[in-house]
């Protein structure tokens, strides 16, 4: 007869503790994999028009038939947003330096939403959202100090430097 504690049961034991092991792996890479990129919201809940690329010029593009406040309050609401701005017929919402969703009038009526990786999106609104201190990602944190200023301070004679 074999012992309670023989071989075989060690061997169990290992193979429920791998198995634990590999689920735990799987269960973490899938709630980290989307990041905080809201396109699965977006996808999810709006009519996709165009595009597959958040890095492409024109983004992807989604439309709805609410106005511009309530599409933006929708998508703040279903996703998690760091900032969400309005600045005239426009709503802005950021995604820590990863994403932004701009929700526009659509003519005749309704709202045209437009994902787009965050510095492409800096490129094509960047004389509004730049306004508000949301800098590119590739000039942020560039410059030294608190204050954010940049440690450059130009060449030449004279003093400040």
């Amino acid at each position: 007869m074999s012992e309670p504690n023989g071989p075989n049961r060690k061997l169990i034991g290992w193979a429920i503790v791998a198995v634990c092991v590999v689920l735990a792996i799987i269960i973490a890479i899938a709630v980290a994999g989307d990041g905080n990129s809201p396109e699965k919201y977006l996808r999810k809940n709006f009519d996709h028009v165009s595009g597959s690329d958040p890095d492409s010029d024109a983004g992807i593009v989604f439309e709805d038939d609410g106005t511009v406040t309530s599409v933006a309050a929708k998508i703040a609401s279903g996703s998690d947003a760091d900032e969400n701005r309005a600045e005239g017929a426009n709503s802005y919402l950021r995604y820590d330096d990863d994403w932004l969703v701009v929700v526009e009038p659509r003519t005749p009526s309704g709202s045209t939403i437009t994902l787009y990786e965050y510095d492409r999106g800096y490129r094509h609104h960047s004389t509004v959202i730049g306004l508000w201190g949301w800098n590119s990602y590739y000039g942020r944190n560039s410059g030294g100090g608190s204050s954010g200023g940049s440690s450059f301070r130009g060449g030449g004679s004279g003093s400040g430097k």
